[in-house]
């Protein structure tokens, strides 16, 4: 098993109770809001004290804090221990437990509310990233991978425009519907998706659109929708 297969069952978890859900958010593995209810879990696939320091970090965000685990084939005492330590810290811990008739979320602890202090510029920027996403998700516990964030999909979304006009200024960009951005985006170029071809224009580099497509397929074809429903409202 690994603590991307946790992910799938914990989503579903949460979905279930009217929950949107992502994964891999500003380094928190998976990010459950509904309403003003902001949730945030942690996946491993065993007890570790570097598991704690993630989790307690995480209290800086919202009260709703979990560690997500595979459900233990029997019981131990190293797991009702490490259960106690977390009622204490006040985090929650939640067992995805595996059978062949699928998968059973068990809330072995529910989060505690006990009084600490709260960072509003980090719980701020948490909100603000998963609001800004779009549909495709990031799969939890997969933080080793290219991770969809709102700046990547803006250039996402600038490297689509740039394949149908080829040479583009970045206010053209923004007309058609990039984000405001789009001119340090481009002048940046992170990702070296991009080529300054002369002053305030610029063209895709040779290899981007091979690497986009390869690591970001989803998300390009929604990109190229909105290319196109873009060209069609200009006719």
């Amino acid at each position: 098993m690994l603590e991307t297969d946790l992910y799938g069952p914990l989503k579903a978890w949460f979905e279930a109770q009217g929950f949107e859900v992502r994964g891999e958010v500003l380094h928190c593995d998976l990010v459950a809001q509904k309403g003003d209810d902001l949730v945030v879990v942690e996946l491993k696939l065993k007890p570790s004290l570097k598991l704690l320091y993630q989790a307690t970090d995480r209290l800086q965000l919202t009260d709703e804090v979990y560690i997500g685990l595979p459900a233990p084939t029997k019981k131990g005492k190293a797991l009702k221990a490490f259960q106690k330590l977390l009622q204490n810290l006040g985090i929650g811990l939640l067992l995805v437990q595996t059978s062949s008739i699928g998968h059973r979320i068990i809330q072995a602890l529910p989060p505690s509310k006990i009084p600490r202090r709260r960072s509003r510029r980090k719980a701020l920027a948490l909100t603000q990233e998963f609001s800004g996403r779009g549909k495709t998700d990031n799969l939890g516990g997969t933080a080793s991978n290219k991770i969809l964030t709102v700046y990547r999909e803006d250039a996402l979304l600038i490297v689509a425009f740039m394949e149908d006009l080829e040479i583009v200024a970045p206010k053209v960009l923004v007309k058609l519907g990039c984000a405001t951005r789009a001119s340090s985006i481009l002048r940046d170029n992170h990702y070296g998706w991009f080529e300054r071809v002369k002053r305030g224009y610029y063209t895709l580099s040779p290899h981007a659109l091979d690497e986009v497509a390869a690591a970001f397929p989803e998300v390009l074809s929604q990109c190229r929708l909105i290319v196109k429903n873009a060209s069609l409202a200009v006719e």
